[in-house]
């Protein structure tokens, strides 16, 4: 019986001394000179390399080493516990960074906002995710190419639910010899860490992975703010009742008329979180600005909150501690198209604290179409704050702008600065 190999493209059993495939007519590797070389290679190329004892550790590091390697084979064993060590490391990334990563965005394009830490950390993470990933990919092609598939077969990929199966399937056939078909480019002049192309792919996959992550943190930040809202509008509408009880109920009238006081609620809630109250005062204010794009932005009430005890806000680098409560009821009229960010309003007082507002804020603001009203809270917090009566003044900073053909429009971008004295 005469000896065979198997064709280097379609991988059926043809004559040893065959040049030419005689059912798919591809040329053939060159025959060896000698009896004792076909035996040898034919001994080298029946089943992939692999380690006497294949583990966790010698899959994985197969794995890390040919992390953009397509042309070879890797046996069932070898898969799978590489499919084990990356579930794992996988599982750990998620715990440690990925949680974290996916809590808030790190980055706003409009306005810009970065922040550093959590922008470093959503690249550490993408990046080892994108790896891992990468390494997952490849050693499936290469596991398909040690049971005679071509990894074209991971197309299958995309057919819902009966594509993953068989995939599995195909992943758990035993080697066959016909795969060796595929070594025909297993040499490697240099591994993939010495080659410029894999570092540049890696790096375009994990931006692209890290702006995906963000827009999803994003989203959820916004979805949390749409429901900070309604928690608002309900508290507001309940401390608008208590006021007016208060009010009716008082024997004791303040000479001011333009301040009052709301000791009887006994909790603000911003975001997720109920903030106790010890002390808090109200102010009527009467700032109106009708300057800039025909729209209005009115200001008609301040309230200052003393906390009952000290508490937490933000994570990370961005944790503070805070004791008092600033909160802000602005309008807005859009005479025209415009975007508005008070949300992102910065806040001095009179006695030298400047603070940025609070991402737990009213969602009021950002796009507004011409014509149409919208009014909320923001809410700025104090990390030092004795007595509500301490704050005797307050300064406000936020942006607005609207779009414009014309570059000689000056007045397209407005940044807001107002003085309220509060008494």
């Amino acid at each position: 019986m005469s000896e065979t190999k198997y064709c280097i493209n379609c991988g059926k059993a043809i004559p040893t001394n065959a040049t030419f495939c005689p059912f798919c007519g591809a040329t053939q590797d060159k025959v060896a000179s000698t009896e004792n070389q076909n035996t040898i290679t034919s001994e080298q190329h029946n089943t992939p390399n692999q380690p006497e004892h294949v583990n966790m550790w010698t899959a994985l590091k197969l794995g890390m080493r040919q992390t953009f390697t397509w042309s070879q084979r890797i046996t069932r064993p070898q898969y799978w516990w590489l499919y084990l060590d990356l579930v794992l490391i996988s599982l750990v990334l998620t715990i440690v960074l990925g949680i974290r990563a996916y809590s808030y965005p790190a980055f706003i394009l409009s306005p810009l906002h970065v922040n550093v830490l959590q922008t470093v950390l959503l690249l550490i993470f993408s990046a080892l995710m994108v790896w891992t990933s990468v390494m997952q990919f490849t050693a499936s092609a290469r596991r398909l190419h040690d049971s005679n598939r071509s990894a074209h077969y991971l197309w299958f990929y995309l057919l819902p639910l009966v594509g993953p199966i068989l995939i599995i399937v195909f992943l758990c056939q035993r080697s066959e010899p016909a795969g060796k078909r595929f070594d025909r480019l297993a040499s490697q002049p240099k591994p993939w860490t010495h080659k410029w192309w894999t570092w540049c792919l890696l790096v375009l996959l994990t931006l692209g992975y890290a702006a995906l992550i963000n827009i999803t943190a994003r989203d959820t930040a916004m979805d949390a703010a749409l429901t900070t809202t309604s928690k608002s509008a309900a508290t507001n509408s309940d401390d608008s009742y208590s006021d007016s009880d208060s009010e009716e109920s008082s024997d004791n009238t303040d000479s001011d008329s333009d301040s009052e006081s709301d000791s009887d609620s006994d909790s603000i809630t911003i975001g997720d979180d109920d903030i106790d109250i010890a002390d808090q005062k109200a102010y009527s204010t009467s700032f109106t600005d009708s300057s800039w794009a025909k729209s209005t932005f009115k200001i008609d009430k301040v309230t200052v909150y003393k906390t009952d005890g000290t508490y937490t806000s933000g994570s990370g680098n961005d944790k503070k501690d805070f004791n008092g409560v600033v909160k802000v009821h602005m309008s807005i009229h859009a005479g025209q198209d415009i975007s508005a960010y008070p949300t992102q309003a910065k806040l001095s007082t009179n006695d030298g604290q400047q603070v940025e507002a609070d991402m737990d804020s009213d969602d009021f603001d950002g796009d507004l179409n011409s014509g149409t009203d919208s009014d909320g809270n923001v809410y700025f917090v104090l990390s030092k704050l004795s007595s509500v009566k301490d704050i005797t003044s307050i300064r406000l900073k936020w942006d607005a702008s609207y779009d414009t053909d014309d570059y000689d429009d000056d007045n397209a971008y407005k940044t807001f600065d107002t003085t309220l004295n509060l008494n």
